[in-house]
């Protein structure tokens, strides 16, 4: 198989450069980085997360989890597994979601352990067709969500999603900026 690098990130001091990488043909993306700055490589994850919703492409998105993880969406559902997670995502980009667009903002970013790491997020979502049954806008237009993942380490050095837990703002609900 064939990698094609998708893009390349340096530090400002030029400590740490970071590439993400996709195997061609796989639809699976994996983080790395030449030093073991698990920040960076971790907010590499949300960048893909971010670039993967914005293409519409759930394979790409779900290709951020390991194969046994746990994800509970907006609405309570609750998905296992990689496979799983990239099935409802191409469901829901290509449903509701089609076109619509995701920034998501690092809230707070906690290494628990060395090979284990909390990222808390905050996810704005536009432009979308309409909103699944039960999931009211946040304002007009405009979707907020919160969204707390578990990374953990993998025997190569690259880091995956084991689980996410998605939270709707609800409408008139204020909250503080990011802390990072």
């Amino acid at each position: 198989m064939k990698q094609k690098a998708i893009w390349t990130m340096a530090m400002a001091a030029g400590v740490l450069t970071m590439t993400m990488v996709g195997i061609e043909g796989c639809g699976s993306n994996i983080v790395k980085a030449q030093e073991a700055d698990p920040t960076v490589m971790l907010m590499g994850i949300t960048a893909g997360l971010e670039t993967a919703w914005n293409q519409g492409d759930g394979a790409a998105y779900a290709s951020y989890f390991t194969d046994d993880a746990d994800f509970i969406n907006i609405r309570g559902d609750i998905f296992s597994g990689s496979k799983q997670i990239a099935q409802v995502h191409g469901i829901i980009l290509a449903g509701p979601f089609k076109g619509s667009h995701i920034a998501i903002t690092m809230r707070a970013l906690k290494v628990l352990a060395a090979d284990v790491a909390m990222l808390d997020t905050d996810q704005t979502v536009t432009d979308f067709a309409a909103l699944p049954a039960g999931v009211v806008p946040t304002d007009n237009g405009t979707l907020v969500t919160h969204f707390k993942y578990v990374a953990v380490k993998q025997t190569d050095g690259s880091w995956k999603l084991i689980s996410g837990q998605n939270t709707s703002e609800l409408p008139g609900r204020t909250i503080l900026p990011p802390t990072i």
